[in-house]
């Protein structure tokens, strides 16, 4: 079985762990590409956007408030890539209220939930339906 690449998109370190740590049980093997700040955010997905882009996840795991800037979408942009298809799945801490187009429609929005055993059955869910 082929890694699977993964960009994930968040500023929490607990949830960055705790979403790390739960898509690497039971020996799966994911690339795990963590970025927590804007600036790098845009730069990655400047990189995928070239010609020539190289690290084409194969899953985006983000955190709505940081790919949301200036009421712009940043990950909009990979909308455009004609070759690839990216999953796209937002987890969202303010509610099913907005639910902008991602990715040709690719996208999914999860509510984060408070409890930690709720969180990770989602992370669970996601792997399950998204990664294998």
């Amino acid at each position: 079985m082929d890694s699977k690449n993964i960009l994930l998109i968040e500023n929490c370190d607990l949830d960055a762990i705790l979403i790390k740590e739960s898509l690497m049980q039971n020996g799966a093997l994911y690339n795990i590409n963590l970025l927590g700040k804007r600036k790098e955010i845009v730069a990655h997905l400047e990189n995928i956007l070239t010609p020539n882009g190289s690290d084409i996840p194969d899953l985006i795991i983000a955190n709505e408030e940081l790919i949301m800037h200036n009421g712009v979408n940043i990950l909009a942009q990979i909308g455009g890539l004609a070759n690839y298809y990216i999953p796209v799945i937002i987890l969202s801490s303010n509610g099913p209220a907005v639910r902008p187009l991602y990715n040709k429609n690719t996208c999914c929005v999860i509510n984060k939930p408070l409890e930690v055993s709720e969180f990770l059955n989602i992370i669970k869910e996601i792997k399950f339906n998204w990664l294998l």
